[in-house]
């Protein structure tokens, strides 16, 4: 069967998957994840250092040669929030050296394919709201009648915050500034769609605390903050236990974006996506070589 390769470079990851299309669902069979952190390797002025780009060249060529022991042909890789920089050709350059297909994305590109690849968990998706908090950006996603209507990103994820006060008011301000732009975005939501690491995190903790799975009661999520904030042993120890050790230091801070979404959108429940920009990016790479 054929096999295809995604690199997703994100903030915190840079992330290999090998899928094959089993009855026209990508089916994963190789999931590898690299703490990278490269949003810490870019300056105030939205420069790259030759560090990071060095530090994500070489992630990407032991991907690929992984790759080659395994006779992968068809390989894809997306940067999101580490390209939207200034000195973004140089670290493209150097990426393309290790022969991926690189693929640079805008913030609503980026959303726009969490929506497309949330559609494999949630195929009867009809009206509401999506999300997706990464590493150096947070996307917002409206969708009518199964379809996207705005795709949004704002650069404030996990990463960020971890460097603001754990009850900053940045997240409310961004939150509140998308909603203003996008007015499909400014409605009332009882129940979201998450998207993504930080939401995948979460669920496995929750679900570790209340033995419920992919469907999150909000007040129980914030239960789960606030316990954390509190350093309550039981609560910390199902997070080490659940959480992958790099994103440890994150996950409170995207927990806090998390809920603030929800909070601002009236959500009681919050429904978690198996699959978002991996796949939703897989898919428009096959569906343009036509491969699919």
């Amino acid at each position: 069967m054929t096999q295809y390769a995604i690199a997703d470079i994100g903030s915190n990851t840079i992330v290999l998957l090998v899928y094959e299309m089993v009855e026209h669902y990508p089916t994963a069979i190789l999931h590898i994840s690299t703490p990278a952190h490269l949003i810490d390797y870019v300056d105030r002025d939205r420069i790259m250092s030759k560090e990071g780009i060095h530090k994500a060249t070489e992630v990407l060529q032991s991907y690929a040669d992984k790759l080659d022991e395994m006779q992968v042909q068809y390989r894809f890789a997306d940067i999101t929030e580490p390209c939207r920089i200034q000195n973004k050709e140089e670290l493209v350059a150097s990426l393309q050296t290790t022969g991926w297909d690189i693929y640079p994305l805008s913030g609503n590109e980026e959303a726009l394919y969490d929506f497309l690849g949330t559609k494999y968990s949630y195929p009867n998706l009809t009206n509401g709201i999506a999300f997706d908090v990464g590493g150096g950006s947070t996307e917002l996603i409206s969708f009518k009648n199964g379809q996207p209507i705005d795709a949004m990103s704002f650069p404030l994820g996990c990463v960020r915050l971890r460097h603001l006060p754990i009850d900053t008011p940045e997240c409310e301000r961004e939150i509140l500034s998308a909603r203003r732009e996008y007015p499909s975005l400014n409605i009332s939501c009882e129940e979201l769609i998450g998207i993504g690491g930080t939401m995948r995190a979460a669920g496995k903790v929750y679900q570790a605390l209340f033995h419920e799975e992919l469907t999150i009661e909000v007040t129980k999520l914030q239960e789960i903050f606030d316990k954390l904030c509190m350093h309550d042993p039981a609560f910390e120890a199902a997070m080490k236990a659940n959480v992958d050790p790099s994103r440890q230091p994150v996950f409170l801070p995207g927990l806090h974006m998390i809920l603030e979404i929800a909070r601002i959108y009236h959500a009681k429940r919050i429904l978690i996506s198996k699959t978002g920009i991996r796949e939703g990016f897989l898919q428009i790479r096959l569906e343009e070589n036509k491969l699919m």
